[in-house]
């Protein structure tokens, strides 16, 4: 059986304008983070918002509350080497135009996305450069919620 490193974050945050990240991965020099399952959702009252969900890349990680990865399988998975933040007071640095996914999803919908094991969102071996998670509303500023799994090679 073939083990890999694989960790969990999650994060929440009013949906404001303008955008706030709610989670940031940042990788390393070392090791890359790769996203693999991504599960947005929200925990305000149910209306019919359709929520705009953004990965895109970054150069710097801005300012943020530390999310400690949590390995999926504790016996395998030693701490991680990525970092991760949420809540951001500072934005990330934002790489323009370099979306690496988007979708508007129904306030009222809890999607899962599983991505292809040969195409995860990955950040690049370059220090302090990662991908950032946000939502986008005109006007909805209820709480949106994220759970991230990626592992690192």
């Amino acid at each position: 059986m073939a083990y890999r490193r694989a960790y969990s974050i999650d994060g929440q945050r009013a949906v404001s304008s303008p955008t706030k990240t709610i989670l940031g991965l940042t990788g390393g020099t070392t090791w890359r983070a790769r996203i693999f399952y991504f599960a947005p959702s929200s925990s305000a009252s149910p209306a019919d918002n359709a929520i705009l969900w953004y990965f895109q890349r970054y150069t710097a990680a801005g300012t943020s509350t530390a999310v400690t990865p949590t390995a999926l399988d504790s016996a395998y998975s030693p701490a991680a080497q990525s970092s991760a933040g949420q809540n951001h007071t500072a934005e990330p640095t934002y790489t323009a135009n370099l979306i690496l996914w988007h979708d508007s999803i129904n306030q009222r919908a809890s999607p899962q996305l599983l991505l292809d094991p040969d195409a995860p969102l990955v950040t690049p071996a370059t220090g302090s450069n990662g991908i950032g998670l946000y939502p986008v509303h005109a006007s909805f500023t209820g709480n949106a919620d994220a759970t991230i799994w990626f592992d690192e090679t």
